[in-house]
């Protein structure tokens, strides 16, 4: 795998939380890596912790959270997904890091590429490749060196050049026959890099309470688990009561400065329930297919929003039968708010188990007794 650029982080975060799309690196490994200084590996893909001091002669892959460490060297890619990194050897690949900070204080021959990521150049570090960062920032020290060029990318910027492609069509009418099918082409990418970027957003912010909140995420989890219709019913009655407990405050004068607190409450607990309801689908799911899932609870919670946003975006590119993913997609994703928002409400906030009622105790049938026999 070489250049891998920040457009296509979607697909790769899908493919690392596949077993089958992993098959030329063999099984998941469930246990921390540590390749002492000295011996030499081949390609890593496990979901807890990497630590190379010799040569890891191949691709690092790390999608448990957990956090990765390079003080020896790795000759082709190294991906983390939710983890620190922290590079003090050399990574002659490309680098990429989703959710978790990335600190160089060694060399990095290939391009860096964070999603809601920090990347720091400390010390004496060097990267000889670009720097991509999506909602993520770059510092830079006094002595660190880089030698290629940094993006940011913004959707907003996205936004804003869709109006004068536009444009460009209108006035360009004339041209049509050979500006057509470039215009065409150009619209048909900028729509699929809107939309990557939107699930990119979606598995940021689900990734959080997973890694920030993981014992809030599993007794959501639980909830689900243990009621799902329950859970379901509660949160279609928080949806459907929200907005006009919304209009209560407003009308309420008393009530006005709390509006934006109870937004961003709503907003947090919709993460958190949709993120527990993603570890239990992906669970249903790898139960189904007979196959072992990813160990990590951020691993789980992505793996999850995988097969729901897989099917809305594979629902637009597919002919015939994409409306019919689509919709699966969608009633998929609407269901799993109102689970999980149920979930969120009868954990209050995954602060506690949900109360389990409790048994009726069992009634002991009644033996009638006998007259004694007279002798």
């Amino acid at each position: 795998m070489k250049k891998i650029k920040i457009y296509a982080l979607a697909v790769l975060a899908a493919a690392a939380l596949s077993q089958a799309a992993h098959a030329r690196r063999g099984e998941m490994l469930h246990e921390d890596v540590f390749i002492p200084k000295g011996q030499t590996s081949g390609d890593v893909f496990t979901d807890k912790s990497i630590t190379v001091e010799g040569v890891l002669n191949g691709d690092a892959v790390s999608v448990g959270g957990a956090s990765v460490t390079v003080s020896g060297e790795v000759t082709g890619d190294l991906i983390s997904m939710g983890g620190p990194v922290y590079v003090g050897g050399q990574v002659k690949g490309d680098l990429v890091s989703m959710g978790g900070p990335v600190e160089v204080s060694g060399l990095v021959e290939g391009d860096i590429s964070g999603i809601g990521a920090t990347v720091k150049l400390s010390g004496t570090g060097r990267v000889e490749g670009d720097i991509s960062a999506l909602g993520g920032t770059l510092v830079k020290g006094e002595k660190a060196v880089h030698t290629g060029e940094t993006r940011n990318f913004d959707v907003r910027a996205a936004r804003k050049a869709l109006p004068r492609v536009l444009r460009m069509m209108r006035s360009g009418e004339r041209h049509s026959e050979e500006a057509g099918p470039l215009l065409i082409g150009g619209l048909i990418g900028l729509g699929i890099l809107v939309m990557l970027s939107a699930l990119l957003t979606g598995a940021i912010l689900l990734i959080l309470p997973a890694v920030f909140f993981p014992k809030n995420t599993e007794a959501a989890a639980a909830a689900i688990t243990g009621d799902m219709w329950k859970a379901c019913g509660v949160g279609a009655l928080m949806v459907m009561g929200f907005f006009p407990g919304l209009m209560l405050m407003v009308v309420s004068v008393m009530g006005i400065p709390l509006v934006p607190f109870a937004m961003i409450v709503y907003a947090a607990a919709a993460v958190l329930g949709f993120t527990a309801f993603s570890v239990v689908l992906q669970g249903r799911f790898f139960e189904g297919i007979k196959k072992n899932g990813p160990a990590g609870l951020p691993g789980k919670a992505v793996a999850g929003y995988a097969l729901t946003a897989g099917l809305i975006f594979f629902g637009k590119i597919i002919p015939f039968v994409g409306g019919v993913l689509t919709l699966i997609g969608l009633m998929l994703l609407c269901f799993g708010v109102m689970a999980g928002l149920g979930a969120v409400w009868l954990t209050r906030m995954g602060t506690r188990p949900m109360p389990i009622p409790a048994a009726a105790p069992a009634v002991q049938p009644q033996v009638p007794q006998l007259p004694p026999q007279e002798q």
